[in-house]
This record gives C-alpha cells, structure tokens and sequence, in this order.
C-alpha cells in the first residue's frame, strides 16, 4: 500500500504537470502567425531548418526502424539456435548418462531420438553466423558433436554388454569433457558473433544516416535558392505542420510511447473526469487492473526487445475489446488498466475481463519465436467502492492482488473483505517482524538418519512460530511475509541461533541442515552474518550444512556459486535441497561442488503408487553414486519406502516414520527413548580431518573482507 500512495503521489503530480503543458501548447499556438512572419523574412534559414527536419524525420522513418527489426530479428534467431544446441546437447548428456546408470534401452532410444534435433539445431546456427564465423563453427562444434555421439554410443555398446562401469568410465573420460567444452565454447563464439554482426549491421545504419545528413542538408541549401519565389505557399504548408506537430506533441504527452495506450497522467485525468461526470446521473463505472503472469520470465528468457514487443502485442489486443469512449492505460512495467461504463449488472464487468484474459493468454509469434503469457483482473466499481480515482485505483490493485494469489489467470472484484485481509496481513507482518526481532521465532529439529546403521547423524532446522493469540501460525503463511518485507535473512539468522542454543546437548559430530531461501544468495556478507552467529553461540562451521534450492541457482547461477564456494571456504557443507523438480539440475551438479543431494519428497512419496518414481529415485542413486556424493532421502513415512532406500544404496533419510519435527524441550527425550542408533563419533584420523577443516574455517572467518573475496 506504500508504494500505492507513492504511485498515487506521482500521479497527482503528473496531471499538475499534463495540465501546465497543455496551456504551453495553447499558448504555443498563438504565436503561429508571428513565427511565419519571421520566416518569410528568413527564407534561406527557414529552408535549412525544414531541411533538417525533414532530414531527421527520413532517418527515423527508414533506418531506424525497418534495419533495427532485422537486425533484432537475426540476433533473436541466433539466441534461439544457440539455446537449442545446448538443450539438446543436454538431453543427448542426460539420455548417455540415465542409460549408463540404469542399463535401460529407453534411455537409448530417447537418446537416438534427440540426434537430429541436434543436427537440426547446428545446420541452423551455421546458417544465421557470418561465413568465417559460420566455418570455425561447422569445423570445431559439428565434429565435437560427432565425437560426443561416438563415445555415447560406444558406452551404450558396453551398457548393451552388461559392462555399467566401461560404460561410465567413457562419459566420465577427459576426451568427452573436452569436446563437451568445445561443443559449448562453439556455441558461446556462435552467439557472440551473429549478435556483433547484428550490431555492425545497425552500425552501418547509422553510417548511411550520416552520410543523408550532409546530403539532404546541402540540397536543401540549394533547394532554398530555387524556390524563393515559392515562400508564401512554403509558408502556409509550414504553418499547418507546425498545428500539427504541436498536436502530436499533445498526443505524447498523454499516451505511452512504446504502446500507444493512454499513460498513467491521462488516465488519472480521463477518471477524474469520468467520475465527475457519473455522478449526477448515477452512471456506473468498472476500473479493471490488467496484470500480466509470467512477463519476468519473457525478459529474463529472451530480452528487453522481446518484452516491448509482447507489451505491444497484449496492449493492442485489449484495445480491440474496448468500446470508443472507454480507456486504456498502461499503468505500470507490466500493469494495464481499463476504464469503462456500464449499464447493466457485474456480469457485463466479469464477461469483459474474462476476455480480456482469454485474448492476453493467447501465443504471440514472432518469426520462428512463441511467447505466451497470462493476465490476472482486478476489478474496482463506481459508485459501490468509491468515488475517488485513488480510491477506485487502490481497490482494483488490491483485487488484482488477490487473483494473483489465488491463482492467477482469474478475474475477482473487490469486496470490503480484501481490505480487512491486507490490514490483518499487514498486522501480521508487523507482528512477525517484532517477534523475530524478539527471538520468538523458534527452531524444530527432524532427524536425519544414516540408513547403513540405523544411526541419527544430524538434524533439519525447521521453523516455528507460536503466536501469542493466534496460536501456531504454518511456516507457509509467515515465510512469505518475511520475504516481502525483505527481513529474510533476520528470520533466518534468529532461527538459526535458535537452534544452536537448543542444540547445545547433542554430541559434537552431530550436524545441523539450514535452509537459506533463494533471495539470500543475494546478500554479499550472508556467509559473515551466518559465521558471527555460529561464533556467538559457539558452535563450529563444520556442525553446519547449508540447503540451497535449485530455484535459488536458477535466480543467479554467478551469485550461487560465490556463496557456495565461500561456505566451504570456511568448513560449512553444502547440498541441493529439492533435487529432480527442476529443469536443469544435472547442469548444476556439473558445475557447482555439492556435499549433498536431497532426493525430493515428491518422489518419495509415490514409490509405492508408481514404477516411475522408484526408477527415478534408484537412478538419482545411482548418480549420486557415480559422482560420489551421498543422497538423502526426504519425505520417507514407511518402513517399506525405508527398506527400499536402504537397498539401493541411499545414504540417509528423514521423515515422518522416524519423527516429526520437535521442540527443543522435546529433542533430549526423543534421543533417550528412541530405538534408532546416535551415530558414533568419527575414528581419530576423521576427527583429525574436521578439527583441521574447523581451524581454517576459523582462520577464513577472521576478517570480514576474506569472507566476501571468497
């Protein structure tokens, strides 16, 4: 709501400013006739400046527009190729490896399936690149290509064989890394060279609108001389140019330049007018706000240029659904809203925007590229919710919230309860940010059990919160919260001195697992703040493993990275919490130095429901095991799921059929009365090795810097 008033500031602002603009234009006018009287007295400079306008007005129409959509276009294109290279070069790796690890032929035929896309998807970079670029990227990545199918099929020949770890010492050989890198590295070079072409093409735009610079420039010098005698009929065409353009400056400032729709000035206006209007005559007015679904995913995916052209599409679409008289406005980055009468109920309203959704919802192409995205409605009425159009703007960004919780892709009116609902979230928060400032907030503790010995190894911090009047408050109600104020991080680190405090009993080669939520992987002295706790409550890094999600790496991969190498720096494990929901996840075993892999609870939970799961999880296993990284199991509720797990060869579980999270009252008698085993203290050489990890992990958490060069 905060930022609601700011934007509402602004926008009185903004019509104050519409207003002083137009008398500008009115006044502007009146002086038509004395800036033509000049003009007649200085022909030869009114013919420069007409020639240097007209000169301005060429470049932009004929180079600025129809050379940068191509240039665009080629550059998206070759994006696009690129992507496909790696995707499907992906699919080939996923495909060799799944088979390797699981001896199945589908592997193999999901394999043999993806070779042509990829053959599709290398003819057609070669085609968008230069030539020289075109040539080194046939020579290096279409050969690497083809040594990458040779390796993969020979290891499948030893799958076929029953020889699994022939068929793995093949794809994990140094040769298959090596063209792996080239086949990469030739599609980075690909991509930067089709993209710099594209920025010489729009380079030697400019160039040629130089060169008709001086040209038109010097013609209308001379243009000049020969019609001297044509001044007054010049003149009068001068004249109603300048009408015009005065009216097309009117036009800017009251719509949005890269749509077109009416900007945010102009509708507050159009509103204010409205509601003046409707009143006397009890006339009804509905505000829609239009919020796009998915739009950050369009920029983040494909670029600015291809989130104006999706503005641009959805904005015209709208429009097309609008009656004359009625308004549409973008308000914000990726908000639209509508203003429109109405005589008849609600239903009119909901039908309208139930349009407005299927329509926005539709693919929009570009070339060989689709986009889609969605919109969520919300919906303001006049005279039933206000009269005021920051009143009426308010509620409707209220409503729109609301769809988006819900959902999305749904229309929802406002009603009296959605106020009561972001006062009481707002209370909530406020309450919440008091209770972590207190320390109020309070750790829970699920064991995680090493499956050879039936031993408890460590503990998973979970969180809660009990209010003083609203009872347990669920961790998905008031994580969220946190996350919008932005004091994710004090929540975290109050739960984790929480923990450590309530831990203080267990033996000291037990170890705690902390999730940090993919927003923190942002803050540059994470490590340090999470390093001065474990100080404070005086418990060694090397008690601690920290779980990062795979949507956290998604976010910012570069920042992931630094903050995971900056944990082993200073002795804190690391694992990948969430493992197989993803899309990419064997990219990021690849690339980033896990401890640990937590098989998802999803998959868990079905292993008795469906054959997939329990070849997913075995596979998951089994590549955990290839790259010697221990598995964890989450979600496990049976002694059968356990039972399973353990036969496989997954390291550790936790879940529901060894205990639910408890208190930290509750963990002394939970290891008294268990009947699972405490895992037993490491040999001398092992704890040799962590009380030396211990003492770097020390020395790198001595000055702050360190922790940040890390």
């Amino acid at each position: 709501m905060a930022n609601m008033a700011h934007n509402q500031a602004l926008g009185r602002g903004d019509y104050a400013f519409h207003r002083e603009t137009m008398r500008a234009a009115m006044f502007s006018s009146s002086i038509v006739k004395q800036a033509t009287d000049a003009a007649r007295r200085s022909l030869l400079w009114s013919f420069a400046g007409g020639a240097a306008i007209l000169c301005v007005f060429v470049g932009e129409r004929f180079l600025f527009q129809e050379q940068q959509t191509v240039a665009i276009e080629h550059a998206l294109k070759a994006q696009k190729a690129s992507g496909q290279i790696l995707l499907a070069d992906e699919r080939l790796t996923m495909s060799a490896n799944m088979a390797a690890a699981t001896g199945e032929q589908r592997w193999i035929d999901r394999y043999e399936d993806n070779i042509p896309v990829i053959d599709d998807a290398i003819a057609e970079a070669r085609a968008l690149a230069p030539s020289d670029a075109a040539r080194r990227f046939d020579e290096e990545t279409r050969v690497s290509n083809d040594r990458l199918v040779e390796i993969e099929r020979r290891s499948f020949d030893e799958v076929r064989q029953g020889r699994v770890a022939q068929a793995r010492g093949l794809l994990d050989g140094l040769p298959y890394a090596q063209h792996k890198q080239v086949l990469s590295n030739g599609t980075s070079r690909f991509a930067g060279a089709a993209i710099s072409a594209a920025r010489e093409n729009l380079d030697g735009v400019e160039a040629h609108a130089d060169l008709m610079f001086v040209l038109v420039a010097a013609a209308a010098i001379a243009g000049a001389v020969l019609l001297w005698r044509g001044l007054a009929r010049h003149l009068r065409r001068s004249e109603a140019a300048f009408l015009s353009a005065e009216e097309r400056i009117r036009d800017l400032a009251v719509n949005d330049a890269l749509t077109g729709v009416a900007n945010r000035r102009a509708l507050r206006e159009y509103l204010s007018d409205a509601l003046d209007a409707a009143q006397p005559v009890m006339g009804k007015l509905a505000v829609l706000m239009i919020d796009l679904d998915h739009f950050k995913t369009i920029n983040d995916r494909h670029g600015h240029v291809a989130g104006d052209l999706v503005l641009k599409e959805v904005a015209q679409r709208m429009l097309q659904l609008l009656r004359e008289g009625q308004l549409l406005s973008r308000y914000d980055a990726d908000e639209f809203v509508a203003v429109i009468d109405y005589d008849g109920s609600e239903d009119v309203v909901r039908r309208l925007a139930s349009r407005i959704i299927e329509r926005v919802s539709m693919p929009i192409s570009f070339g060989d590229l689709s986009l889609q995205v969605g919109a969520s409605v919300g919906v303001a009425l006049s005279p039933a919710h206000g009269t005021l159009d920051e009143e009426l703007l308010r509620k409707a960004d209220i409503a729109v919230r609301r769809a988006k919780e819900e959902g999305r892709g749904v229309c929802r009116i406002f009603d009296a309860s959605m106020d009561v609902a972001v006062d009481e979230k707002k209370a909530l928060r406020e309450e919440l940010r008091a209770a972590v400032k207190n320390g109020e907030l309070a750790a829970y503790f699920q064991p995680i059990v090493n499956l050879a010995e039936n031993a408890i190894s460590g503990f998973e911090i979970l969180c809660r919160w009990h209010h003083p009047t609203r009872g347990l408050v669920p961790p998905d109600t008031f994580i969220p919260l946190a996350e919008e104020a932005g004091f994710t991080n004090a929540l975290t680190m109050s739960v984790l001195r929480s923990a450590c405090q309530g831990a203080r009993d267990l033996p000291p080669h037990m170890f705690l697992a902390l999730n940090i939520a993919p927003q923190q992987i942002q803050d540059e002295w994470l490590v340090e703040k999470i390093l001065r706790v474990l100080t404070e409550m005086g418990m060694a890094p090397g008690q601690l493993e920290v779980e990062l999600t795979e949507s956290a790496l998604v976010s910012d991969l570069a920042a992931a990275k630094r903050v995971i190498t900056s944990l082993k720096n200073v002795g804190i494990s690391v694992s990948l919490d969430d493992f197989g929901t993803g899309y990419s996840s064997l990219c990021y075993l690849s690339e980033l130095p896990f401890d640990k892999i937590k098989i998802d609870r999803s998959f868990i939970r079905t292993l008795s429901e469906r054959d997939q799961s329990a070849k997913i999880v075995n596979a998951i296993v089994g590549l955990g095991r290839s790259l010697g990284v221990p598995i964890v199991a989450e979600g496990v509720e049976t002694a059968a799921d356990a039972e399973f797990l353990k036969d496989i060869g997954c390291s550790s579980a936790q879940g529901y059929y060894y205990a639910k999270a408890m208190s930290a009252a509750e963990l002394a008698g939970f290891l008294k009365t268990t009947t699972l085993k405490v895992a037993p203290a490491p040999s001398d050489a092992i704890a040799a090795q962590i009380a030396a990890r211990a003492r770097r992990a020390g020395a790198a958490a001595e000055p702050a810097p360190s922790v940040r060069r890390a």
